[in-house]
């Protein structure tokens, strides 16, 4: 199975200001990592530092805001890590649940799904 890149839209936390940003879907990835440059210009501010683990086994602090995103025309709030200039921008996990979407490895593509209530 190849890579899944989206374009979304991120937003400022009031949902007002957005900038369009290429986006690999990341299954594997909790939070969605957004370029800290964009979320900075974007004014949102970080809430918190949690520790995270990257994919060689590392244990790294993030920092970590919450920002609105559209996605597949969809407008939400999520949980968003401070990704640094040398880190690639994920969309975890998180968002795909809060958008009901999962991906189709198939056709490369996010597709809509439905909500679980076991």
């Amino acid at each position: 199975m190849g890579t899944i890149t989206v374009t979304i839209q991120v937003g400022d936390p009031h949902g007002e200001q957005f900038e369009e940003l290429d986006i690999t879907v990341d299954t594997g990835s909790t939070y969605t990592a957004v370029p800290r440059a964009i979320l900075e210009r974007l004014g949102t501010p970080v809430d918190r530092s949690m520790p995270s683990k990257t994919a060689d086994g590392r244990r790294v602090p993030v920092d970590v805001g919450e920002t609105t995103i559209r996605l597949e025309g969809l407008q939400f709030h999520t949980p968003v890590i401070f990704a640094e200039e040398h880190e690639p921008s994920l969309l975890g996990v998180v968002a795909l649940e809060q958008a009901a979407l999962v991906v189709d490895p198939v056709e490369g593509r996010l597709m809509p799904t439905y909500l679980l209530r076991y």
